[in-house]
């Protein structure tokens, strides 16, 4: 496995912990939706007077700012992240048509639709800049969930 791997593997721990959290907190207070009242409680919008929590702070900004990471909005945020990586995992390596020589050399036709013609080249790691983009943007999609560090 590649560290690119076993951050992939990480980022999906991560997503399915958080989306687990998200759902449960929703299932307890009866709504994934929350909303921030100006007298300082925070309600489930989906049971009428259930108040998830009672937030008195000076400044609205706390509870505006928890009603705004309800649960609905965490899910949104995990499927939109799972898409992205999905998307980013699903780049194909350059296949150059009419001139297989130029084609990266980890490129097969199962995956990218076809395969460097020298010999020398086939089968060996990626030379078309695919995999470091990749490792780039997986790396920094896990530093928003928390990952530290250029593992």
């Amino acid at each position: 496995m590649t560290d690119t791997d076993h951050l992939v593997v990480w980022l999906r721990e991560a997503m399915n912990a958080a989306t687990q959290r998200a759902q449960a907190a929703a299932t307890e207070t009866g709504s994934a939706e929350w909303e921030h009242h100006a007298h300082g409680s925070l309600n489930a919008t989906g049971t009428p007077g259930f108040m998830v929590a009672e937030v008195d702070y000076l400044d609205p900004a706390p509870g505006t700012f928890m009603a705004d990471n309800d649960p609905a909005a965490v899910l949104r945020r995990i499927a939109a992240d799972r898409k992205l990586l999905d998307d980013l995992l699903g780049e194909k390596h350059q296949v150059v048509e009419g001139d297989c020589w130029y084609t990266c050399a980890a490129a097969t036709e199962e995956r990218d639709g076809g395969e460097t013609c020298d010999d020398s080249r086939l089968g060996k790691p990626c030379d078309c800049g695919r995999d470091t983009r990749v490792a780039r943007r997986v790396l920094l999609l896990a530093k928003g969930w928390g990952r530290s560090g250029e593992e």
